[in-house]
């Protein structure tokens, strides 16, 4: 197989790029951790932090009043004041998709997310790396869930069933699914792209056969703190990366060519956890 890497260039997304206004992602994962820092310092009990950003992030009004009046002593507000003026410049078009959803899919809670909760949504995601990145590493079984929009369009996806769900074939050298696959696979990480697998099936038959299970996923921003949400829940060690931008059909109706930070992902591997 050719060494090649996949095109690594700005993408747009629906509602969100983690390019921003650079031609690199670096800025943004480098923004991400410094206000990560920032929040654990304002309230080092991680497991708590989250729980408070899960529900503060879940009231759309509230975040909106938030901003235009904040409340001093309220860490929830100064979070938000903190996170939002670096982050504006990754949602820019949340405002311009949120105009255009139809009525009948305002309830859809991962079409429908204004431009606060997608910069909480990405401070937990960061949170949450760096809360579970320790027991993933221990786990007997890891397992990494990839989105279809990650392959070579160019070329007919051999991928195929193989155990709990389809896997690449690494048929293109240029693919950010072959390459993604491949870091997974040298770090002893099963990787999947999840189109049928049922994953509670799967953690209970690991777990049943008494082995620690864990989960890395690689999805839009939104759907990746949705699932990493039923993982925390589940007690599943969870760690995951967003896609630099949602470029899927869900989003546009068809699918468009779509990319991850493989050096992020791999940086996301050796991270140490929190003490």
């Amino acid at each position: 197989m050719s060494s090649t890497l996949p095109k690594y260039s700005r993408i747009e997304g629906k509602t969100y790029s983690l390019f921003g206004e650079s031609d690199s992602t670096r800025e943004y994962y480098e923004t991400i951790r410094k206000l990560a820092d920032t929040v654990t310092a304002m309230e080092p009990d991680m497991a708590i932090l989250l729980d408070t950003l899960q529900r503060f992030s879940a009231r759309k009004r509230a975040l909106k009043r938030a901003l235009k009046n904040k409340k001093e002593g309220r860490v929830t507000h100064e979070i938000l004041h903190l996170i939002n003026p670096l982050l504006e410049k990754y949602t820019y078009k949340t405002e311009e998709h949120l105009k255009e959803i139809p009525f009948s899919k305002i309830r859809d809670r991962s079409l429908y997310v204004t431009r606060e909760q997608y910069h909480l949504y990405m401070l937990e995601t960061e949170l949450t790396n760096r809360l579970n990145i320790h027991d993933f590493r221990k786990a007997d079984r890891k397992v990494a869930l990839l989105p279809y929009c990650l392959q070579d369009f160019n070329v007919d996806c051999r991928s195929e069933k193989r155990g709990f769900d389809y896997q690449c074939r690494h048929c293109s050298s240029v693919c950010f699914q072959n390459h993604t696959s491949s870091i997974l696979e040298s770090d002893n990480i099963e990787p999947y792209i999840w189109q049928t697998g049922n994953m509670k099936k799967l953690a209970k038959e690991t777990l049943k056969e008494k082995k620690k299970f864990a989960v890395l996923g690689i999805a839009c921003i939104p759907e990746l703190i949705s699932g990493m949400r039923v993982c925390r829940e589940s007690s599943i060690p969870v760690v995951g990366l967003p896609l630099n931008a949602n470029r899927c059909a869900r989003w546009f109706g068809k699918f468009f060519p779509n990319s991850v930070d493989t050096e992020e992902l791999n940086l996301l591997l050796k991270l140490r956890s929190t003490p």
